[in-house]
């Protein structure tokens, strides 16, 4: 007698989405039949592995028909669909899918995807982002006063500190700063949420039609032009002012970009390494990777634009019964529109393993609750305290993987 063939489960598909376990699901897939499910499952992890045009391809296949079943998976079709036109620079097509999506689920705003659509609304008319090489990218380094990375830009005849961000969505400058650039700014004004601290910022939209990178010429960048008090950070005695941030469209228009701990920003061929990497995701505009933390697989977005690694929410309702020794604690956590206190628990050690490589950060924040931001949707945002511990780091998207170098040597504990 024959066996009868196993078909994917729904709630198994949905939870390995949300895991970013895409080896789980690529075994969904192919329990899945063909038709309007599998073309929607294989859609959305095209995405996800940043196969663009694919993705296109088969959710346009499928959507029909969850819109006509009225699938609650249309939402999630629709929200992919929107993203995979942002990153071909398809402004208009983007806010269209926004417009269906609102239209089939008037209360959906999963992710900020209200602002998503403002800002793409005002978009609508911008060409895409190009870029054509002339020579090798390498530019030094060096850490702002809250320890992230910048390199000094020339743009427009001016000089500035440039924040290098793979965690920021788009390229971000201050309103002074867009005005001393001569910057052209569109009619209409959106708003974003930050990342870590889930406040709002107004905000309008400028195009700047060349920014010169090394040897890279990228033309029509979208900035987002923020009040200067909505990136000003408070240190405490003093405040830093950022007016300049490279964001994460630049850096996936480069293909590969490294950051190297003696101090360079490199990006293109000259960027690429050859060590053994690790898979790289997208979840939307921010790059994902799978990292071992106390020994589970889980995912995390990588950010260099982070001084220091966050854990989340969901961090902690995984391990709050764990003996990991937390403390109770209190932080100011900085973002764009300011500072906010909030409730931690910090833990003393954490182990991460990036591939056959490990790592052990100390005395790193965990979130108990919900911040209604981008941190809440995976189990943290990885930052420069990680980065700090290998010789390079390496995100290539062209090929997909996420790289470190050698370790660095650390000093004997004392």
């Amino acid at each position: 007698m024959l066996a009868t063939p196993q078909t994917a489960d729904p709630a198994t598909i949905d939870a390995d989405l949300a895991d970013f376990s895409l080896d789980q699901l690529q075994a969904e897939l192919e329990k899945t039949p063909s038709g309007t499910n599998r073309d929607y499952l294989a859609g959305v992890l095209a995405n996800r592995l940043g196969k663009i045009d694919r993705s296109i391809k088969l959710l346009h296949g499928a959507l029909p028909n969850l819109k006509k079943n009225h699938d609650p998976h249309a939402s999630e079709a629709l929200n992919t669909l929107a993203d995979d036109y942002t990153k071909l620079g398809n402004y208009a097509s983007a806010a269209k899918a926004y417009d269906e999506l609102f239209a089939l689920f008037p209360n959906e705003n999963k992710g900020g995807t209200r602002d998503d659509a403002g800002v793409l609304h005002l978009l609508a008319s911008v060409k895409p982002m190009t870029i054509t090489w002339h020579g090798p990218t390498r530019l030094k380094t060096s850490r702002n006063a809250i320890g992230s990375l910048v390199t000094e830009l020339i743009v427009n005849g001016v000089t500035r500190e440039w924040l290098l961000d793979t965690g920021a969505n788009y390229s971000v400058v201050s309103r002074t700063f867009a005005e001393e650039l001569h910057a052209n700014i569109l009619p209409g004004h959106a708003q974003t949420g930050s990342g870590l601290t889930g406040l709002e910022n107004p905000l309008q939209i400028a195009v700047l039609p060349t920014l010169q990178v090394g040897g890279a010429t990228v033309k029509n960048v979208v900035l987002l032009v923020l009040d200067d008090a909505n990136l000003k950070i408070n240190l405490g005695d003093r405040r830093y002012q950022i007016d300049a941030i490279l964001g994460y469209p630049v850096f996936q228009a480069m293909k590969v970009v490294t950051f190297t701990h003696d101090g360079y920003f490199e990006a293109g061929e000259s960027a690429r390494r050859n060590e053994q990497g690790v898979p790289l995701y997208m979840r939307r505009l921010t790059p994902v990777v799978n990292l071992k933390a106390n020994g589970v697989l889980l995912p995390f977005t990588l950010d260099t634009g982070a001084s220091t690694t966050d854990l989340s929410v969901r961090y902690y309702e995984r391990f709050k019964s764990a003996d990991l020794c937390w403390k109770s604690n209190e932080d100011e956590v900085g973002g764009a529109g300011g500072n906010i206190k909030r409730q931690i628990f910090t833990q003393p050690v954490l182990r991460l393993e990036v591939g056959d490589k490990t790592t052990i950060l100390k005395n790193v924040s965990i979130t108990p609750q919900k911040t209604n931001a981008g941190l809440d949707e995976l189990y943290g945002n990885i930052g420069q305290d990680l980065f700090r511990y290998f010789q390079s780091v390496t995100l290539d998207f062209a090929n997909m993987t996420f790289k470190v170098g050698d370790p660095v040597p650390q000093p004997p504990s004392q």
